[in-house]
């Protein structure tokens, strides 16, 4: 594995020592839009947490090891994305590639997040085989509606995610009254034990579709899955601009069948099964200086209460107090698929605040993301500072704070504090 990474970072890196030679050339035969392209970037990353010892969820996550006072790190990553067009013909492929180590573990590992054929016969008619990264929803950290795609991670919405194995179509009719754009787009989605394996139950073909419509100067979206690999689901989603500067967006989903683990405050666990709703409703606003707010509120009515979250962490009390190791690893092992996931609870408040070259500091945008679990009052405040002084370069420096009571989500975390220092080249 270790020289397909040298051979990757090669092909990367030797093209680059001719950019100055060719900076000066004026050939127009180089501008002309060219059939193909291959574009990526290489990134290095460094994390390094402030473990929070006193935390439960670091007491199971270390359950058989002594708990490190900070955990640090190094990772290298590599995305590449090919795209060609010939006539009515359209390939693209997103490969990612990643190595990384640190006090706890180290791997280095790689797969297409995107590898697709398409073929349009005709401007309003697009067919589609292969994986790819379907995209529906108007939020920003979270997707209702994203029946048939990987979840966002909310600290890091804009990053790349792997798709799934898919055969689609977008059909589209323009029109030129009030109604402008009316599109279909339906998707077949199989499931197998070596196809798209992490979806749901295995041996299930899933049919899903999205209507789109733009009326007058509103989005307008239905969104539909049949019940297969996961449970039947439907929802919609919209977005407005009340301004140029200021648009307005929400989803809402119904889920026919939800099953949850539920954990007492002595470690009794039960689970239960039941229709579920959830929903987003936001906003995004440009002021006249360049600061773009998001702000997003969102319900998932599947999640836990802050009462069900503190009978969990009370439940890990109870068994280290008694030293029941078999409650313990069971908590464990409940707790990774449930209560230890990335926001488990049922509401937040989502609200970024990004301002780009503020008092005239050339090339830096500085911002503060704040997540917080409404019900109990903890959250993450992640101040950060992006430079992209230097051309095809972006450095970014971020820390993350969690604040919270005992027993509650962002209390609990492994991390009480954590800083990310990443640099990526564009190429």
């Amino acid at each position: 594995m270790r020289w397909r990474w040298s051979l990757c970072c090669a092909a990367v890196l030797m093209p680059l020592t001719n950019l100055h030679a060719e900076e000066f050339n004026f050939d127009l035969s180089s501008y002309e839009k060219k059939s193909y392209q291959l574009t990526g970037f290489l990134e290095f990353n460094l994390d390094h947490q402030v473990i929070a010892d006193d935390s439960y969820a670091t007491r199971l996550l270390f359950l058989n090891s002594s708990v490190p006072d900070t955990v640090t790190e190094k990772s290298a990553a590599l995305e590449l994305t090919g795209d060609i067009k010939r006539d009515h013909w359209h390939a693209w492929a997103t490969y990612h590639g990643e190595t990384y180590t640190s006090e706890l573990a180290s791997d280095q590992n790689g797969t297409f997040y995107e590898a697709l054929l398409a073929y349009q016969p005709d401007p309003g008619v697009t067919l589609e085989l292969g994986k790819k990264a379907i995209k529906w929803g108007k939020g920003y950290a979270w997707n209702p509606v994203g029946f048939v795609e990987r979840p966002k991670n909310p600290d890091d919405p804009e990053l790349a995610r792997e798709g799934y194995v898919v055969a689609t179509a977008d059909l589209i009719r323009s029109y030129t009254g009030d109604l402008k754009t009316l599109a279909f787009t339906p998707v077949y989605l199989p499931v197998r034990s070596s196809v798209n394996a992490d979806y749901g139950l295995p041996d299930h073909d899933n049919v899903a579709f999205k209507v789109y419509a733009l009326y007058k100067d509103t989005d307008f979206d239905l969104a539909y899955l049949s019940e297969g690999s996961r449970s039947h689901r439907y929802g919609f989603d919209f977005s407005k601009n009340l301004e140029t500067n200021f648009e307005i967006h929400g989803e809402w989903a119904y889920i026919d069948a939800l099953s949850r683990q539920l954990v007492s405050s002595t470690g009794s666990i039960s689970s239960e099964t039941d229709a579920a709703t959830q929903w987003l409703l936001g906003l995004r606003y440009l002021t006249q200086n360049e600061t773009t707010i998001i702000a997003e509120y969102y319900r998932n009515n599947g999640g836990y209460t802050s009462q069900e979250l503190q009978n969990f962490f009370t439940a890990v009390d109870f068994a280290t107090d008694t030293s029941n190791t078999t409650l313990l690893n069971t908590l464990a092992t409940v707790g990774t698929k449930s209560y230890l996931v990335r926001n488990p609870g049922q509401e937040y408040l989502y609200l970024r605040l990004s301002n780009k070259e503020p008092f005239d500091w050339l090339y830096f945008t500085p911002a503060l993301t704040l997540i917080a679990n409404v019900q109990d009052k903890s959250y993450s405040l992640s101040p950060e500072l992006l430079y992209t002084g230097v051309q095809n370069l972006e450095l970014r420096f971020k820390a993350t704070l969690l604040h919270g009571a005992k027993y509650s989500e962002f209390g609990e975390k492994r991390n009480s504090q954590r800083y990310e220092l990443r640099l990526r080249y564009f190429f």
